[in-house]
């Protein structure tokens, strides 16, 4: 009888449950959107009710579409948005909604603490910045609006909340590379730390208990039978691992809402002089750590232009229109519609567009926006040579690597071979790996020889590198 695995992939705009068999060859999946709440400029916001309802709808409709009963299921993984908050009660009550983490709402908190001197501390435990992208600042907020006792709530990134979901309340846990994003964990001593909780006002908030990546999360009866859940990473660790990169300095980039670019640095914290941050690769074994840049807006930019600009339809067309663009014409765009990332950190920085003519069109700013993603992807892989890193290729992942033109121009500007992969989605691979390996089916030694590239990119010499100098000082009137 076949044996199959789940992964419940719960991104940022829909929940997807994909499956598996047991070599870990996909089959299907399910997809489901849900609505984005922004109720006022920075803020951003998701209903816990539908985050939910999406997935146990994804996973409900995977089994039955393909008459597969719970038996059938060796392991569930999970992996998820990270940074995202919410509090909930001891019935499952959430506090308002989720505070997402490309929200900004926290901006001025964490201005106060960096004034006071306090983000050498954070970042020397954490290896996370001062910003309100990460969850300890959003957790806060929603205490101080709500005014509730923080003894009566429980506190929990997307992972943590799934896995109470699914287990009915009997787990309350999450994994180190979650927990590694919240600015409340010390990733040395891999521990809650108490100092963090005195700097964030969170002093009596109800935490779960961190384990490995591949560990007992408890198992689920909503789907006709039990079926462990045996693994959970953070979207961006967990397509490290679908990338294959166990070896120190390999490294890649996941282009889907955002761009997060991950570097395997070993089983030694590496801290950057770069504003890259340090944190936990996974736990599997040994405890790992990478260097990470993050940039908030990639596929997200182009379902601006579909969405508010109107350019289309379909997101596939921006590939078409990007072609047939002047490439001597002049037009830039920053997109910082919820602030700039790595490696420049300005919360409060908005989207700008540069050199707009009258034989500006559709077709330019569809190309400035393939570049401006790829302009950042070069700074942050900057940032990782000058903190010590020689980098020869890139692997890539994520929706935006299904648009052919954007990966060869990438590969133009980084300057670098680009290594598509053969799936698109690494982080629900990622997933059932360590589900595979929680579940004691397989090793990491065995899944770490699955990986091979689909594509490979390399640099056109014809393209002329001095836009990205253009777009540099666009960059720096915007931000000086």
């Amino acid at each position: 009888m076949s044996k199959y695995y789940i992964s419940i992939d719960q991104g940022t705009t829909s929940s997807r449950a994909v499956l598996y068999d047991s070599s870990f060859s996909q089959i299907t999946q399910e997809q489901q959107e849900f609505k984005q709440y922004y109720p006022a400029e920075g803020l951003v916001e998701h209903d816990s009710e539908e985050i939910w309802t999406s997935v146990f709808n994804t996973v409900n409709s995977l089994l039955s579409k393909n008459g597969i009963n719970s038996s059938d299921v060796i392991s569930i993984g999970i992996t998820n948005q990270r940074e995202t908050v919410m509090l909930w009660d001891k019935d499952g009550k959430v506090l308002n909604k989720a505070i997402v983490w490309q929200d900004r709402r926290t901006a001025e908190f964490c201005e106060k603490l960096k004034a006071k001197g306090i983000e050498s501390e954070v970042t020397e435990k954490t290896g996370l910045l001062l910003d309100p992208y990460f969850s300890a600042t959003k957790a806060r907020w929603l205490l101080k609006e709500y005014k509730i006792d923080p003894n009566k709530y429980f506190f929990g990134t997307i992972d943590t909340f799934l896995v109470w979901k699914l287990t009915e309340g009997k787990s309350f846990k999450t994994d180190v590379t979650n927990a590694s994003r919240t600015s409340l964990l010390n990733i040395d001593s891999v521990k809650w730390d108490t100092d963090l909780l005195d700097i964030f006002e969170l002093d009596g908030l109800n935490l779960p208990e961190v384990t490995k990546n591949s560990a007992d999360f408890g198992s689920t009866k909503l789907f006709g039978g039990e079926i462990k859940i045996s693994g959970i990473a953070g979207d961006q660790q967990a397509s490290l691992i679908g990338q294959g990169c166990f070896a120190k300095g390999q490294l890649k980039s996941t282009f889907g809402t955002g761009c997060f670019l991950m570097a395997n640095t070993g089983k030694k914290r590496q801290n950057s002089s770069n504003k890259l941050l340090s944190t936990i690769a996974y736990q599997v074994d040994d405890l790992c750590y990478a260097l990470e840049g993050s940039i908030f807006m990639a596929g997200a930019n182009f379902q601006w232009l579909r969405d508010k600009m109107n350019f289309f339809e379909d997101v596939v067309e921006s590939e078409e229109l990007a072609k047939k663009a002047d490439p001597n014409a002049n037009v830039f765009i920053i997109p910082a519609f919820v602030g700039l990332g790595a490696p420049h950190w300005v919360p409060d920085a908005r989207g700008a567009i540069f050199g707009l003519s009258r034989d500006s069109g559709r077709e330019e700013l569809s190309l400035a926006t393939h570049e401006a993603v790829a302009f950042q992807t070069k700074e942050i892989i900057s940032s990782l040579e000058n903190d010590g890193f020689k980098i020869d290729s890139v692997r890539i992942d994520g929706g935006l690597t299904r648009n052919a033109f954007f990966n060869q121009i990438l590969s133009s500007i980084i300057e670098l071979e680009v290594l598509c992969s053969k799936t698109v989605e690494s982080t629900a691979l990622g997933a059932a790996y360590l589900a595979g390996i929680g579940a004691g089916e397989v090793s990491l030694q065995d899944v770490s020889k699955n990986w091979s590239p689909k594509e490979e990119y390399n640099p056109d010499s014809s393209y002329d590198l001095g836009r990205y100098d253009t777009w540099k000082e666009f960059l720096s009137k915007l931000i000086s």
